[in-house]
């Protein structure tokens, strides 16, 4: 286990693939609009995520989900769009709170959040799920070292956008048990990953995301390896990917799953997700994005069977398939006491 003397905030922030070098251990936010302390939204047992992460059975157990506020990303078609661009306050736009007010959050300490953890642990959570940590990052792994060190047994999962930065992965290093990123979009074949991306730029705020992004796999699968479950089925250690499939192919998954392939081989466990359905500012300001049509409609079945068909061409055997329904139940409100539908 780490030393927690070793695991603290930046003095200048690195902590994803942004870099923006706030001195948030004096206050200042960064761009994602973390300072010192760590914006929470929501803790609840979860079963709607993978069957190796949730568990077969709805009705006990469940991944223990942590819901951060903030993020380190701005992607124009986020689910989680009322907590993830900063915790909405009373001088938000109503149409941004909603007819049931406001998302409830507060920024909180990292003994309050140790405590979270083992409160998850007690209600029989089958893991630790930290939804969007990458902003607090350092946080994150005082919290565990201090939940560790009062009884924490169980796997702890990084769930993310993929946007992480090798300073924000070596500080979980031998923390985290499972990592769960998103593989957003590929770079275009005809320019090298280390150029900037135009799509990634508008679509998710990071034009070099690709770039990021692959390096940021690469560390993960370094540290845990492939998935790897218990006799229950449910994971104890390694890395599982999402992709979710964009309408006309925007975000590239025609390059992704081959190279994903290439890179980790037949034993990588892959989450092919149908979920996309308008939402957040694609929903809000459509006349924004007139040149992805794609955009402004969920995703058709052909389309998604295209992407699962091209994932077992490609030897990924160990891939999670969703119904095209998923959009539905999966999708989050976190004005909502128990956030999604049952």
């Amino acid at each position: 286990m780490k030393s927690a003397a070793r695991v603290s905030p930046d003095e200048y922030c690195r902590l994803c693939g942004r870099a923006c070098l706030a001195r948030r251990a004096t206050g200042e936010t960064g761009f994602c609009g973390a300072g010192r302390l760590v914006g929470f939204s929501a803790a609840l047992l979860h079963h709607g995520e993978e069957p190796p992460l949730s568990g077969p059975d709805p009705t006990y157990g469940g991944s223990g989900t942590i819901f951060f506020t903030r993020c380190v990303l701005r992607c124009v078609f986020c689910q989680n769009w009322q907590i993830s661009q900063g915790p909405p306050t009373a001088a938000d736009p109503v149409e941004r709170l909603g007819p049931a007010g406001a998302v409830a959050s507060r920024d909180i300490g990292v003994e309050e959040l140790a405590d979270i953890m083992l409160e998850l642990e007690a209600q029989g959570a089958f893991n630790i799920n930290l939804v969007s940590p990458t902003p607090y990052a350092a946080q994150i792994a005082l919290a565990l070292n201090s939940a560790k060190k009062r009884g924490l047994s169980l796997p702890v999962v990084y769930n993310t956008g993929g946007y992480d930065s090798l300073t924000a992965l070596s500080l979980m290093d031998g923390l985290v048990d499972i990592y769960l990123p998103d593989a957003k979009m590929a770079a275009p074949a005809e320019v090298g990953y280390d150029e900037p991306d135009p799509r990634s730029a508008q679509l998710l705020g990071a034009g070099d995301y690709p770039a990021v992004n692959r390096k940021a796999l690469l560390e993960m699968h370094r540290q845990v390896g492939p998935l790897l479950p218990d006799g229950r089925g449910l994971a104890r250690r390694g890395l599982l990917i999402r992709h979710l499939v964009l309408p006309d192919d925007l975000a590239r998954t025609t390059l992704m799953l081959p190279w994903l392939s290439e890179t980790f081989g037949p034993s990588v466990h892959l989450s092919l997700m149908a979920q996309y359905h308008p939402t957040h500012l694609v929903l809000d300001h459509p006349e924004e994005f007139r040149q992805f049509p794609g955009l402004s409609r969920p995703l058709s079945l052909r389309e998604y069977e295209q992407a699962v068909d091209l994932a077992l061409d490609w030897g990924l055997r160990h891939t999670f398939i969703q119904e095209l329904s998923s959009s539905g139940h999966l999708r989050p409100d976190f004005r909502r006491p128990a956030v999604f539908n049952s």
